[in-house]
């Protein structure tokens, strides 16, 4: 007789009418992860999830998947409980995708993940307000969420120049967007994404993308915005360019080794992301740990693993054995 396949469900949060792009992006992530797990042979049941965790919870026992694809990066809309589905996972002693509950909120809170990066020697660009010393009213700031990711809120005027005009920016996008904004340094360098992926055991590094600013006018910032990520129709998204070059060996060795330094620090799992900047002294300086980075095939992460000569089935079945393992 043959075996039934394993059951494995993916949760995402569930969305209403009114979220935005970036928040809708997790549904399509379900469509092509659980269509790349049928074709590995698992039974696949697609789960949205809310904030009644309690019958999120009773459902799974009842299905009692083999495994939990985690596609959850908030509830309700809030960033702040990115870390709570992870939790609930773990309670219940259930296996899941991609790091644990702490290495979520670690990383995910910008301000504490920066803090816990600087007390264990990695560079990050300080924040206003941290050290008076550094708050020199002549920097250029960049303006942030604290809990949001996929550039939530960035435009070209969250990069200002002195600390009164980053204060503004701060309660500006305070009052526009709601939830915590902070500004650190902008770091005016080449950028980065290092893509990881755990592979027997062990986190490799895929191969390295730069973010290119192709025809920018002078002055516009260079950086990878909401509308860079999201907008179609912006000129920004469509000149912003991901490229994959060959770096000098130092240059490469030198963000590699920051990139597996934050995989341990942050005692990450499965798959990652590591955003860096590197500046003219040659200073590499992370920007943000993303624990959990989107797994469309037009993202970053799975054009890097393509890039290494991997298909969208093999990402996630490395994915899943991790997990499983």
């Amino acid at each position: 007789m043959m075996r039934a396949p394993q059951t494995v469900v993916i949760l995402h949060e569930a969305m209403n009418a009114s979220a935005r792009i970036d928040e809708a992006d997790a549904l399509a992530q379900a469509e092509h992860v659980s269509a790349a797990l049928r074709a590995l042979g698992w039974s696949v049941t697609v789960m949205p999830t809310d904030l009644n965790l309690a019958a999120t919870r009773d459902a799974l026992l009842r299905l009692k998947p083999a495994l939990v694809f985690n596609l959850v990066e908030s509830l309700a809309g809030d960033g702040r409980m990115i870390h709570l589905l992870p939790t609930l996972l773990e309670a219940t002693a259930m296996k899941f995708t991609g790091s644990g509950s702490d290495s979520i909120y670690l990383s995910s809170q910008k301000l504490l993940a920066k803090q816990w990066m600087r007390n264990h020697g990695i560079t990050t660009p300080p924040v206003l307000g941290e050290n008076a010393a550094s708050d020199d009213d002549t920097a250029t700031w960049i303006v942030k969420s604290v809990w949001e990711h996929a550039s939530f809120g960035m435009d070209d005027g969250c990069v200002v120049n002195g600390t009164a005009a980053a204060s503004d920016r701060i309660a500006h996008c305070e009052a526009l967007h709601g939830g915590e904004w902070f500004a650190e340094r902008f770091v005016d360098g080449r950028e980065f994404n290092l893509a990881l992926i755990e592979v027997d055991g062990q986190p490799e590094v895929l191969p390295i993308a730069e973010m290119t600013f192709v025809d920018y006018p002078k002055g516009k910032p260079r950086i990878v915005g909401y509308a860079a990520k999201w907008d179609e129709t912006a000129p920004e998204y469509h000149a912003t360019r991901r490229v994959f070059t060959e770096l000098p060996a130092a240059e490469r060795e030198l963000l590699c080794d920051v990139a597996l330094q934050c995989w341990a620090l942050f005692d990450l799992a499965a798959y990652a992301r590591v955003d860096i900047r590197l500046d003219d002294a040659g200073i590499p300086w992370v920007l943000e740990v993303n624990a959990n980075p989107c797994l469309t095939p037009d993202a970053g992460f799975v054009a890097a693993a393509a890039a290494s000569g991997r298909n969208y089935k093999q990402i996630i079945e490395l994915i899943t054995s991790a997990a499983l393992s």
